[in-house]
């Protein structure tokens, strides 16, 4: 239990740090209080978890596909420039050539991002985003096959388009996001196999901008 909370501090520190910054430079920049969240927006989506599969020391991870959700918290601090935190969760099996009985988990995502806005045209916004994010892989009460849970690093990355709906303030958001980081093994040698892999997130969402 100690180990496994050293691994998700560690995890997670650089998300907090992130989030902390983001905290700090919209505070700061605000002359008036009223204003902290201007040029901010809020947002809920829905997304398709797509997972690669995966082989390595004799073992082979093959993750089902699910769907899951995520809100998150931007700020535009330059015309093109910003940052995004946000909290993603969904909820999958990753079947094991080693085991009989495949791992569902719970995956909650902790991330922070740089955010990188183009021109729009036609009230069309594109936009690019990257950072980091700290995974946290729950194994289910049920599910599970009693696996340790287990906090893992991860680099984000992701393109999309905000479209505005009657107003500026309202809007439709389009994305795709991938995760990229190591496989979990749960500290369990059957379940090891020295991989990194790719989870794809092709989302749609509402965002609402102050």
């Amino acid at each position: 239990m100690l180990a496994n909370f050293r691994n998700w501090w560690k995890s997670s520190f650089l998300f907090v740090a992130l989030l902390g910054w983001v905290v700090f430079t919209v505070t700061a920049r605000a002359q008036n209080p009223a204003h902290v969240f201007h040029n901010s927006d809020i947002s809920v989506s829905a997304f398709g978890q797509f997972t690669q599969s995966v082989s390595g020391d004799g073992v082979t991870v093959d993750p089902t596909k699910s769907v899951g959700g995520q809100a998150a918290f931007r700020h535009i601090y330059h015309p093109w420039m910003g940052f995004e935190a946000s909290y993603g969760y969904t909820r999958y099996t990753d079947n094991y050539s080693s085991n009989v009985f495949g791992v569902q988990h719970n995956v909650h995502e902790f991330g922070g991002s740089y955010l990188v806005s183009a021109p729009g045209l036609l009230g069309i916004k594109p936009f690019g985003l990257a950072g980091v994010s700290a995974l946290l892989f729950s194994p289910s009460l049920n599910g599970g096959q009693r696996a340790s849970a287990q906090a893992k690093p991860a680099f984000n990355f992701g393109l999309g388009v905000n479209a505005p709906l009657l107003t500026s303030h309202f809007g439709v958001r389009v994305q795709y996001r991938a995760l990229y980081y190591p496989t979990p093994d749960y500290d369990d040698v059957r379940y090891k196999t020295g991989t990194w892999r790719l989870t794809s997130e092709p989302m749609v969402g509402l965002y609402l901008k102050f």
